[in-house]
């Protein structure tokens, strides 16, 4: 560890900022704006929620393009430009009186924000460092639980010292004037590091041998059935995660719990999320990604289990801690399962793909859960239904693993 963070650190660093500033496009940021927002615009949870998911599946759509171009653009140019994306949408939110300028700003969140920011950090730190990636992906992965940790508590007191709309100006502002010069130089010389991956690229390909890995193409990907064994697990934690935190303003009200103390235990959660994506990392590098991938979903199914059956306050923070179990292993093992099935040659559109099947479920959970709260359906029983779900997630991904090739196994 010590070695691999004195020799890439740039690269690794340039990883734990992007996570870190996908914040603004995460649910767990936006969310906490949500009850001023619809106030303003007199949107109920479910008008918002629709909201939220056009503009999301938006962003499904476009980044299975976006994404791919991380394959063929210079990474400095590509960074720079997500960065300036998710400013620009910093700063319309901060200005949106209507529904439509609501839509809008909403997409380049999404889309800059938690797709393309994430996107870009875990395929570069993947793509370069393939015989530390799980360690590599974990250490840079931590930017966004650290930024789960203090952004919480940080935007409570900053709304209430200059309102909401100012503190996305403020967020809008350190993008462009702090993280933007700090990705040029973390992103120095950095062609170098790529013509030398193209350079050993060609070598394997055009001298293959047994342990040379197959480099798929997204179409190919398609056309695999295990991808689709695989799929319910992945999408698990978007699914459920990014709905319940969505609404969860209604979650702690309905659950009698205090705010305040909801805030205060994501940093809780970070410290849980931290812990197992170093754990996770290690044991990517020494079994593999695929044999994980299973048991990941594990955690989240006992945290909507117990969500669905008790209301008493020590649940909010171990519900927190049960979902941090599951984040923390998927941030670290998602790309570096994706290289180790298919190959980094195409990781970016590969990834994309996933990304866009990602961010259309994200697009659905808030409205689809939203919908259903407007109708007289609980979280508690909502929560019932998503337990089931990440049981038979949790099957097929074993069904998958048992299929998966020797080389991406343990052993």
């Amino acid at each position: 560890m010590k070695n691999l963070l004195q020799k890439e650190w740039r690269l690794i660093l340039f990883g734990f900022v992007m996570t870190f500033w996908s914040a603004p496009g995460q649910t767990f940021f936006i969310a906490l704006f949500s009850g001023e927002l619809r106030r303003e615009l007199g949107l109920g949870h479910g008008d918002f929620g629709l909201l939220y998911s056009l503009a999301t599946l938006l962003s499904a759509v476009v980044i299975i393009w976006s994404g791919a171009l991380i394959d063929r653009v210079d990474l400095r140019r590509f960074s720079l430009t997500i960065i300036v994306g998710l400013a620009l949408g910093c700063a319309a939110f901060s200005i949106s009186h209507s529904t439509l300028a609501l839509v809008i700003s909403l997409f380049l969140l999404r889309h800059f924000g938690q797709g393309l920011m994430f996107l870009s950090a875990s395929t570069t730190v993947v793509r370069y460092l393939q015989a530390d990636h799980g360690k590599a992906n974990a250490i840079s992965s931590m930017g966004y639980s650290l930024s789960e940790a203090v952004m919480p508590k940080l935007l409570v007191i900053t709304i209430a010292l200059v309102g909401w709309r100012l503190t996305w100006q403020a967020a809008a502002t350190v993008l462009l004037f702090v993280v933007a010069p700090a990705t040029i130089y973390l992103m120095k010389n950095h062609h170098q590091r790529h013509r030398r991956f193209l350079d050993e690229l060609y070598e394997q390909t055009s001298v293959p041998s047994p342990a040379t890995r197959r480099q798929w193409q997204r179409s190919q990907v398609l056309r695999d059935p295990r991808f689709y064994l695989f799929l319910p697990s992945l999408m698990a934690q978007t699914i459920l995660f990014t709905g319940f935190i969505f609404h969860q303003v209604h979650l702690v009200d309905s659950k009698g719990w205090e705010l305040s103390d909801w805030t205060a235990y994501f940093a809780l959660y970070a410290g849980v999320a931290i812990t197992m994506k170093f754990a996770s990392g290690y044991l990517v590098d020494r079994f593999s990604a695929t044999g994980l991938l299973p048991l990941h979903t594990l955690p989240l199914g006992i945290a909507m289990f117990l969500l669905a059956g008790s209301d008493e306050a020590w649940v909010a923070p171990v519900f927190l801690m049960l979902l941090a179990l599951t984040s923390g292993m998927q941030a670290t093992l998602t790309t570096p399962f994706l290289a180790e099935q298919y190959g980094n040659r195409h990781l970016g559109a590969i990834k994309s793909m996933l990304s866009a099947v990602s961010v259309f479920m994200s697009a659905l959970s808030p409205f689809a859960m939203g919908w259903m709260i407007d109708h007289g359906i609980t979280l508690s029983q909502q929560a019932r239904v998503a337990a089931v779900y990440t049981l038979i997630a949790i099957a097929m991904a074993g069904v998958g693993y048992l299929l998966s090739p020797r080389s991406s196994r343990p052993g």
